[in-house]
């Protein structure tokens, strides 16, 4: 059984995308306003659920020891 979505696929990768090109999350709904009304923390609350898993940082740790 499909899960229902209040806003289509879509429009929320492409909020996704714009978010995560630069834009604020205001901004990002206003572009989003000629497709679908939705407000900044529709937006935030998308990031918080479809954003990228985190990647491990390629820096080294260093371990420190007191001698």
């Amino acid at each position: 059984m499909e899960t229902r979505n209040r806003t289509p696929s879509e429009f929320v990768y492409y909020a996704m995308y714009l978010y995560f090109s630069g834009l604020s999350l205001r901004r990002v709904s206003e572009r989003l306003s000629c497709f679908v009304k939705r407000n900044h923390v529709s937006i935030w609350n998308w990031v918080q659920k479809y954003h990228p898993k985190k990647v491990s940082s390629r820096k080294k740790k260093i371990v420190e020891f007191i001698v």
